[in-house]
């Protein structure tokens, strides 16, 4: 069982056919601070979270008021109930969905670069996350509602095919196909959105992986941009605001696990997120935290059943250091129909005939189990290096 190839270069799922001298980040200050009770990733978790432990009753109000506001542009109950899973107890299982759309781009071109299951054990005290590679090769169900290309749905492809074809219902449909895991709740954030989030906080710190792919090692351990003003990160912990933040977690061809890198540096990002909201003062400052929900609110997209007030309060009890993140176990990247892609199983109707860890993983997810799961795949737990 592997999660990396060689420097794996994924390209997003499309229908079928018929340089040098960047910007430099300064490195932060070495140490840390000790653990404290921590925030479940993604924009609106953080907000949740921060509201309900702000005390006080015009914090809370603006934590409603702030919940009533969000966009909700996605109805689960829609989709028919005998087409999903069944879901078995109260624990709970969230999509966070990341999309490189930009503003002034059309929406509709938007690709899913980030796809996590948040998984919070029922009393709480738990919390996996486990990404699911872009290029990971899965059958996508048939959806005739999707907003592209409804005639290819039904068919075996990447992952964020679904995205691309039917946005975040069809992405939710091909998860819960594969993994038989009920996803309960949707965020999904895009890259202006994840700015936001990251400059409200006042940055993050992130400790930086030196690039090791051929072509890309620099003379100083670090890793350089290749996009826009060519940025140098050097090594180790770095302070980003959240424009540099989103620069270093889209990188991927500078590493050789390339995409399963990436992966990684965006877990790294989502905890840096939670210590930040921490370090900010967002507990113990009215006006921080007030200012924080107010330039966060409209960073993210959530579905029409997601209340923050009763999710944060079933987080409350987390600590950052509760949160184990994993990658979806594969069998490596191959050559399957011209594509390159990572490879969930050479059977996807009997997946566990040669990837039994996936599949334990996700009855693990639905019987809430995955702390037992840990314990018995240690090697699987991390940033997905070989």
């Amino acid at each position: 069982m592997t999660y990396s190839g060689s420097n794996y270069r994924g390209s997003a799922s499309v229908p079928p056919a018929g340089g040098g001298g960047g910007a430099r980040v300064a490195a932060a200050a070495a140490g840390g601070g000790s653990t404290r009770r921590g925030l479940i990733g993604s924009g609106i978790g953080l907000v949740a979270s921060i509201a309900a432990t702000g005390g006080g009753f015009a914090i809370w109000s603006t934590a409603k008021t702030t919940d009533a506001d969000l966009d909700r542009p996605f109805d689960l109950e829609a989709i028919p109930d005998e087409d999903r899973p069944e879901k078995l107890n109260a624990a709970l299982n969230i999509l966070i969905v990341g999309s490189d759309h930009r503003e002034g781009n059309d929406e509709a071109d938007a690709r899913s670069d980030t796809n996590i299951i948040m998984h919070v054990a029922e009393d709480g005290t738990e919390a996996y996350g486990v990404s699911i590679p872009r290029d990971l090769y899965v059958h996508i169900p048939e959806y005739a509602d999707a907003s592209n290309y409804p005639e290819y749905t039904g068919s075996d492809a990447k992952f964020n095919a679904a995205y691309a074809w039917g946005g975040v219902p069809l992405t939710v449909l091909t998860i819960e196909e594969f993994t038989g895991v009920r996803i309960d709740h949707v965020v999904e954030i895009d890259f202006a959105g994840l700015v936001q989030v990251v400059d409200a906080l006042g940055g993050v710190t992130i400790d930086i992986e030196a690039a090791d792919a051929d072509g890309y090692i620099t003379d100083e351990p670090g890793v350089e941009s290749i996009h826009g003003d060519h940025m140098f990160f050097p090594a180790g912990p770095t302070e980003l605001t959240g424009e540099q933040a989103l620069d270093y977690v889209r990188q991927r061809k500078q590493w050789n696990r390339g995409d399963f890198a990436r992966m990684q540096h965006q877990q790294d990002l989502i905890k840096a997120i939670m210590d930040s909201a921490l370090s900010a003062g967002v507990l113990t400052s009215r006006s921080t935290l007030t200012s924080f929900i107010d330039s966060t609110s409209d960073a993210v997209k959530v579905d029409t059943e997601f209340n923050v007030v009763s999710t944060a309060i079933s987080l409350m009890d987390l600590r950052s250091d509760d949160l184990v993140f994993m990658t979806t176990p594969n069998l490596g990247t191959d050559t399957i129909g011209g594509e390159s892609v990572v490879v969930y199983s050479y059977d996807l109707e009997n997946p566990s005939n040669d990837n039994p860890e996936a599949t334990s993983l996700w009855d693990a997810i639905r019987e809430d189990t995955v702390g037992a799961w840990v314990e018995q795949n240690a090697d699987l737990v991390g940033g997905g290096e070989e």
